[in-house]
């Protein structure tokens, strides 16, 4: 069973036959190298331009673009990612007026733009004349919009539909990544067809999912109807002066919509998909929606077309709601009693059924945002899923079909109290936010678009009276209007750096312009971190930025840094002074006295970015490591407080709580060792080019071979055949990862897969919840679990699993669980070590109450394999291991060891660890029997194991005359300094502790 052929992860772009496992993003970065390859077939020499600017829900795909590019380099694609939308958008005009012009070199080009929806409202000016120009016949236009509803990763909840009618530009809406690629070719042909730019509305459910996808060259073939009888000619013109455009428009509306209404009946886009001929109600949908609703009929009880349709119940799945075809909705309503319309946000479908029903003898009742008697129905706020969509359905079905649906079942999240503590975005370790947001007692500070934004969700004392957010540019306008109403006459106003080339400096100018008191601090750390990773285009260094500022009548420009000499022997302008980070707040207090617009700039680089450049040797690893001697720690948490690192934990010992600093996410940024506490050390490696990685001689590697063949699949106690599963971890762990891995594994095995990532924001160490759907029939309905449909919660974060998010998926008679023990503060615990996690013990048992109790397995992941591989990154993929040998993936263990050479990072440490988590099931004496070799223990009196250490380590701590417990600690921590700086590190510290 499953797939014989050989697959590489390169096949999601270079692909033309078989089985693919996309996400939403790779699906939209395959549709440009999957348009020119079938333009060759047809004989055209085309290019294809992609412009646009990140943004989660599309935060990524300028890298996946241009990543399918370099593979496919026979194609001309041509990834241009741009300042901003409207630039973008122009950009992609540009490209259709191209092909008008007698020295192009292409037939056509395919033109991409890409933008979240304030994105779209940004640059609808520049989309409008765009849709007027026009895209040539064998390129075409399409907006690639990423919609938010549920406010996910946005300030605000979103939709884009309604500004994309009033531009005139048709509306498709794929419901996941298959559809989004089928979609995306239909949006080019209608495009190429009517002369009209076209756009694919992608939520966060379809960008953020995972597919298996069945390729073949003629999977899509637009059938292109003609206008009365001819082929419509339509020629791009950048001309867009009145009168012509007043023309445009008027062959807008009376020729190119309808035959953009034809294109959508002739390739079936708007299609009837269940229609008995005794059918009472219909029920319109579109996208993601469609599949929430069939997903909401399979768990009231009807699983099949055959069931729906013998409740006399009619279905129209409209793939391109826009421009909107009464004689569709006509057809469709023939013998209907009522039409219920279910859509997210406003009411734009349910206005237009009501419009084309409108005036027919025998018209139905239309229903949707409220019911006959004016209550809420379908709400219009926030997203729709299948649990909502339920209760909806049960409210117009119910009376007419009760002994026909599923029971009401309570979720059993409801039984359980909620959780004294939650995981919560935070900054990254050495984040330079940790130190640029912190803002003088008691001043007015407005937040910004970027991974700053996050100090809305800190400590008010730490970074200030918040006193807005603002859209993307506008950053500290809102100043202007707050300035003649106020008491306080100065302002402070977090910038980032992208946002400033974006559109953020002309913000700035009128703050020059108008003559307020505002300090504009200016984050520069390289990134456009929140959505992936990406370089600022246009990107100026701080001196040509100071001079720029200046030039524009900036009051003053001063500069902190964590490196206050590499900034100097930048060619500043005169006046402008450079300090030590360490001073932000005093420079923010001396800026504030200064009359005008003044502003900081923050010089440090992005930590995430630095981390992956370290990793991948184009940085080098800093020599000093900080460490924190737990006989004199007290567990204040002024360190924590003064960090606001991620790294600096609380940890309990025997001795109360200390405070820790955990060496596998430390981002060498050292503000820890700003306040005044005798227990920090720090140790210089002799070998500072290196980077911790898995010892050779590790037993997790050295003993692979002697069971990797023992082990068989076993049992499983999950079903087979219908498959679904929750894995619940910390964001930036690798938990999408795993589950890519995972999903790769079953589409090997033979299943259809879907699944989601629900992230968000949760890539900053937040909670990151990744749903799976395995089948062997037909892909399911949805990708999305909802209450009591998970076969397996996989806990790589206990935390996360025992939430309620976490358990909303849980049902005491279906769900197994597997997960780790191991305990990671939350970001609050940081700068507030007061508060605790709850024990392990307590989180098994909430988790348990609500799961399959016979069903449960749990291990330290990361402290076992920490011991066997001397790192704990492999510490997911040993809970998959652990999942696999529990019974409890029905994907075989092959495929999963497959998928991990495919993904092809870290491939021996991660094959060992599955390996090792297996074992942990099957015999988990031999597991305990390797780690006490790693880590010699000898038995002793006290309840803690005495660590051993070399000879002369041994004779020299033995000198000491401490209690038996404090020597066990000295043992501890000596052992931590000799795996970093070897006997000779560790005998100069006993020796400066000898002496304190």
């Amino acid at each position: 069973m499953g797939t014989s052929k050989k697959y590489s992860l390169d096949d999601r772009y270079l692909a033309d036959h078989g089985p693919v496992f996309l996400t939403g993003i790779q699906a939209l970065a395959r549709l440009p190298l999957e348009q020119l390859r079938a333009d060759r077939r047809n004989g055209l020499k085309t290019a294809a331009l992609v412009s646009g600017y990140p943004g989660s829900p599309l935060g990524g795909y300028d890298r996946a673009v241009a990543a399918a590019a370099r593979l496919a380099s026979d194609l001309p694609v041509h990834c241009r990612p741009a300042m901003n939308e409207e630039y973008a958008a122009s950009a992609v005009m540009g490209s259709q007026l191209a092909a008008m012009q007698p020295d192009c070199l292409h037939d056509g080009i395919v033109g991409l733009w890409y933008g979240k929806a304030p994105g779209v409202d940004r640059a609808s000016d520049a989309l409008r004349h765009a849709v007027y120009a026009g895209a040539s016949m064998r390129g075409g236009a399409v907006a690639i919009v990423g919609d938010d509803p549920a406010a996910k990763s946005s300030t605000i909840p979103s939709s884009s539909a309604g500004v994309l009618a009033d531009m005139h530009v048709p509306l498709l809406y794929p419901g996941d990544p298959g559809e989004a690629l089928d979609l995306g070719r239909h949006a080019i042909a209608l495009s190429r067809l009517t002369g009209l730019w076209s756009a694919l509305k992608i939520v966060a459910d379809v960008a953020d999912a995972t597919a298996s996808v069945e390729l073949h060259p003629e999977r899509i073939v637009p059938i292109l109807p003609r206008l009365e009888g001819r082929v419509y000619e339509h020629a791009p013109n950048g001309n867009l002066l009145t009168p012509r455009t007043l023309g445009v428009e008027q062959e807008i509306f009376e020729v190119r919509y309808q035959l953009a209404r034809d294109y959508a009946s002739a390739n079936r886009l708007n299609l009837v998909t269940v229609d008995p001929s005794d059918a009472w109600i219909g029920i319109v949908s579109s996208g993601i929606t469609y599949r929430e609703v069939r997903e909401a009929f399979a768990r009231l009880g009807l699983r099949s077309d055959a069931e729906i349709e013998a409740c006399g119940i009619r279905l129209l799945k409209m793939a391109m709601p826009m421009p909107f075809n009464p004689r569709t909705v006509r057809d469709f309503a023939r013998g209907l009693s009522e039409v219920l319309v279910i859509e997210e946000k406003r009411p734009g479908v349910e206005s237009l059924v009501k419009d084309a029903l409108y005036g027919q003898a025998d018209r139905p009742r239309v229903l949707g945002k409220f019911d006959e008697s004016g209550e809420v129905l379908v709400p219009g706020h926030g997203a729709l899923d299948a649990d909502l969509v339920m209760g909806v359905l049960r409210r117009r079905l119910g009376e007419r079909l009760k002994d026909r649906l599923a029971p009401v079942r309570e979720p059993v999240i409801a039984t359980i109290p909620p959780l004294p503590v939650s995981r919560t975005p935070f900054f990254c370790s050495g984040c330079p936010h940790n130190r640029s947001t912190q803002a003088p007692p008691g001043a007015l500070v407005g937040a910004g678009i970027g991974c700053h934004t996050m100090a809305l969700l800190m400590d008010e004392e730490r970074v200030g009276d918040i006193g807005g957010l603002g859209c993307m540019g506008n950053e500290g306008v809102q100043w202007i209007g707050m300035s003649d109403f106020l008491e306080r006459n100065h302002f402070i106003q977090n910038l980032g750096d992208g946002t400033f080339f974006h559109s953020g400096q002309l913000a700035i100018q009128a703050s020059v312009a108008a003559g307020v008191n505002v300090t504009y601090k200016l984050l520069y750390n390289g990134t456009v971190a929140m959505t992936g990773g990406q370089e600022p285009q246009a990107k100026l260094g701080v001196a040509e930025i100071a001079a720029i500022l200046l030039k524009q009548g900036v009051s003053e420009v001063l500069v902190t840094t964590d490196d206050v000499e590499r900034v100097k022997r930048e060619a500043l302008p005169p006046g402008v002074e450079v300090w030590y980070r360490d001073r932000i707040v005093e420079a923010q207090e001396r800026l504030a006295r200064v009359p005008g617009t003044t502003v900081l700039i923050h010089d440090q680089a992005c930590a995430a970015e630095l981390r992956r450049a370290r990793s991948r040797g184009r940085a080098p690893i800093p020599a000093e490591r900080v460490f924190i001697n737990h006989r004199i720690c007290e567990g204040c948490g002024d360190c924590g407080r003064i960090s606001n690192c991620l790294s600096v934990q609380p940890i309990e010992t025997p001795f109360g709580r200390k405070t820790t600093i955990d060496q596998t996410t430390c981002n060498f940024d050292y503000s820890c060792l700003e306040g005044d506490c005798p227990a920090f050390l720090t140790v210089t490696r002799p070998d500072p080019g290196s980077a911790p990685v898995v010892r050779k001689d590790a037993p997790g590697l050295v003993e692979l071979p002697a069971f990797a063949e023992e082990l068989a699949d076993p049992p499983r106690i999950v079903p087979e055949e219908e498959f679904a599963m929750r894995i619940t971890g910390i964001g930036g762990t690798g938990v999408v990862t795993v589950a890519q891995i995972i999903g790769t594994a079953a589409m090997l095995d033979g299943y259809h897969v879907r699944g989601l990532d629900q992230i968000g924001l949760s890539q900053k160490a937040g909670p990151v919840v990744s749903d799976l759907r395995f089948s062997r029939t037909e892909p399911t309905s949805t990708n999305r679990l909802g209450a009591g449909q998970a076969d397996l919660l996989l806990a790589f974060d206990q935390l996360v699993a025992a939430s309620e998010k976490g358990l909303l998926v849980a049902d005491p008679d279906r769900t197994t669980v597997v997960g780790s023990t191991s305990r990671t503060p939350t970001g609050e615990m940081i700068t507030h070590p007061e508060i605790e996690l709850p024990s392990p013990e307590r989180l098994c048992e909430r988790i348990a109450a609500v799961t399959r109790r016979e069903a449960q397995s749990w291990a330290d992941a990361a402290a076992v394999t920490g011991d066997l591989f001397g790192l704990s990154t492999v510490a997911n993929v040993f809970v998959v291991g652990m999942a696999m040998q529990a019974g409890c993936l029905p994907v075989s263990a092959h495929r999963i060891e497959e998928a991990i050479r495919l993904n092809g990072v870290a491939i021996e440490a991660n094959l060992a660890a599955f390996r090792w988590g297996r074992l942990q099931i099957a015999d988990p004496e031999r597991v305990s029997r390797a780690r006490s070799r790693v880590a010699p223990l000898e038995e002793a009196e006290s309840e803690a194991p005495r660590v051993r250490l070399p000879p002369v380590i041994e004779a020299r701590i033995a000198l000491f005359d401490v209690p038996e417990a404090d020597d066990e600690r000295l043992r501890l921590l000596a052992s931590e300094l000799l795996a970093w700086g070897g006997e000779r590190a560790v005998l100069a510290w006993l020796d400066v502790l000898d002496r304190v």
